[in-house]
């Protein structure tokens, strides 16, 4: 073999060795690419979740606020990890300065940040898996309520009712005792207070008695109606009221 073939051999397989080269540059740029990438889709997701769970426990009651702690732990583990690799880059700004203990400990930093970086993944997989079956739950749980708000009111109040249901007790002219005149007045979907002369509509399932006042919606639960006696309970007290006869 002449010197000029092993000329073209030594180039040949230098010209390889630059394309390893720059194909491990460009492999290892994608790796942090799509590493920010899928951490950035995470970060979002996991911000979407917080603001669900927030929303759902403002809406049902059986939703507990307390289930935004699960998110939000995942959340933090999201910012650790974008906080070790601003420092990885930090790093990397300044590799020619630093030992070769120091790269050492970068390498194994590296490494646990890929552990936490599988973590997120994992940890964002349950979160999205109790949110789901949360949210599953709640209709079971809602059902349940309807259920045995049903039983508790024909159970209750079945000799007062006489069969009727409470949509049908409910419509008439109230007071409630403060003066000799009348209160308000429930209509088939609005109710009208006679002291403020305001209307608002109002919507009625079971015994949970849902008013639509300007600005504020107001669930109460209808503790006991009968011909003669409505008793309303809400967060803010009870209402009792009796059938306005003049």
């Amino acid at each position: 073999m002449t010197d000029e073939e092993l000329d073209n051999i030594e180039k040949e397989m230098n010209e390889i060795h630059e394309n390893f080269k720059r194909s491990e540059i460009e492999g290892t740029q994608n790796i942090l690419r799509y590493f920010d990438r899928i951490h950035d889709k995470l970060f979002t997701f996991n911000n979407i979740l917080i603001a669900g769970y927030f929303a759902l426990s403002q809406i049902f009651e059986s939703f507990s606020v307390y289930g935004i702690i699960v998110p939000l732990i995942n959340l933090a583990l999201l910012i650790l990890i974008e906080y070790r690799m601003m420092e990885k880059s930090r790093f990397d700004s300044q590799v020619t300065k630093k030992t070769k203990s120091d790269i050492n400990k970068n390498g194994l930093r590296i490494n646990r940040t890929t552990r936490y970086s599988l973590y997120s993944i994992v940890s964002t997989t349950i979160v999205v898996g109790i949110f789901i079956y949360n949210l599953f739950n709640l209709d079971l749980k809602a059902a349940q309520v309807v259920d045995k708000g049903e039983l508790t009111i024909k159970e209750k109040h079945i000799d007062s009712l006489d069969n009727l249901p409470i949509d049908s007790l409910i419509i008439g002219v109230w007071t409630d005792f403060e003066t000799e005149n009348a209160s308000l007045s429930f209509e088939n979907d609005s109710i009208y207070y006679l002291d403020s002369n305001t209307t608002i509509s109002y919507h009625l399932k079971t015994d949970t008695l849902i008013r639509f006042f300007q600005g504020i919606i107001d669930t109460s639960k209808i503790v006991e109606i009968s011909k003669d006696t409505l008793i309303i309970e809400s967060k803010y007290g009870k209402e009792n009221y009796g059938r306005f006869k003049n």
